[in-house]
């Protein structure tokens, strides 16, 4: 058996491992149904050209022989270590190319300051086994949710009456509000994000919306085109009344028959109940693993798997 290389990514290969992903995500259920299918031609997808645009060490290729067999891509937040992307074809696995991905993505957190380790992955063994033999733990099951199209403005006018709340794109674009962002990004998820919230701003095109309780700023929502979040908030009542509002904003830039996709960790059950009984329906089920890492999740709902 050869022995598998791993090598930085080159930005012009992006086309190729997205179709390489999509393939291998196609049978999962927590992934788009319309993904695996091979269009080298296809636009960039935007959340691993933001990833490998800041943090391009952290975007790596495993080959067997000059075959591309897999690659994964991490990145760096304060001291956290977000390994969001890791992907072997299921005919190279047991091969070796997981493990060398995942050595080559420690290493990368390590040298990069990073003290915590984080990701989200299907519940599929060969996954979840992988992280466990590299010192992971299970910290929480993210339950992934949808919404008919027919019911998304209700639920997120509902929710996002429950506190008072406005629209702060404009706000955000002109760098007003970051502190509170980093504020409640290091209450919920103990990273500071400036680079995240400027892409989904100003890339993504996203809609972004403030929570307040009394003078102070409680929560945020982010919602736009095909994603819901992420929302996050000092309280449980203000995260759930920013998923209203990320709910809302996602509704109003959809196309009239779009499904809106939420991904919610169980310890934020009361955003779990809410959407289950305004309509919501069940569809699949992550996982949070970490890695000397200690967070609750239990305000927070998250935005792409690849960006979480």
């Amino acid at each position: 058996m050869a022995k598998i290389k791993v090598r930085r990514t080159n930005r012009e290969e992006l086309p190729g491992l997205a179709v390489l992903r999509d393939a291998v995500a196609a049978e999962l259920d927590a992934f788009p149904s319309h993904r695996g299918v091979l269009d080298l031609d296809m636009e960039l997808d935007p959340d691993l050209t933001h990833l490998i645009t800041h943090d391009p060490d952290g975007f790596q290729t495993a080959e067997d022989k000059n075959e591309t067999v897999g690659f994964a891509a991490g990145h760096v937040r304060s001291r956290q270590c977000v390994i969001s992307e890791m992907w072997v074809l299921p005919q190279h696995r047991g091969r070796g190319a997981g493990d060398a991905l995942m050595q080559r993505m420690l290493i990368y957190g390590e040298r990069s300051g990073a003290r915590e380790f984080l990701t989200v992955v299907p519940t599929q063994g060969v996954a979840q086994s992988l992280f466990l033999r590299h010192g992971f733990r299970p910290l929480a099951p993210v339950y992934q949710l949808t919404i008919p199209p027919t019911e998304a403005p209700r639920i997120g006018h509902t929710l996002s009456r429950l506190m008072d709340g406005r629209d702060v794109t404009t706000d955000l674009f002109n760098r007003r509000g970051q502190a509170d962002l980093d504020r409640i990004d290091r209450l919920t998820r103990n990273i500071v994000r400036d680079a995240d919230h400027q892409y989904w701003l100003k890339q993504r095109g996203l809609h972004a919306a403030f929570v307040r309780h009394g003078e102070r700023i409680a929560a945020y929502a982010y919602g736009g085109r095909d994603q819901v979040g992420p929302a996050a908030g000092t309280t449980k009542e203000a995260a759930i009344c920013a998923l209203g509002w990320a709910i809302k904003m996602a509704s109003e830039a959809s196309e009239e028959d779009d499904v809106l996709t939420v991904r919610i960790p169980a310890p934020f059950a009361e955003a779990v109940e809410a959407i289950l009984e305004a309509g919501g329906r069940f569809e699949a089920t992550l996982m949070i693993y970490g890695r000397d890492l200690k967070l609750s999740f239990d305000r927070s709902t998250l935005g792409h798997v690849a960006l979480p």
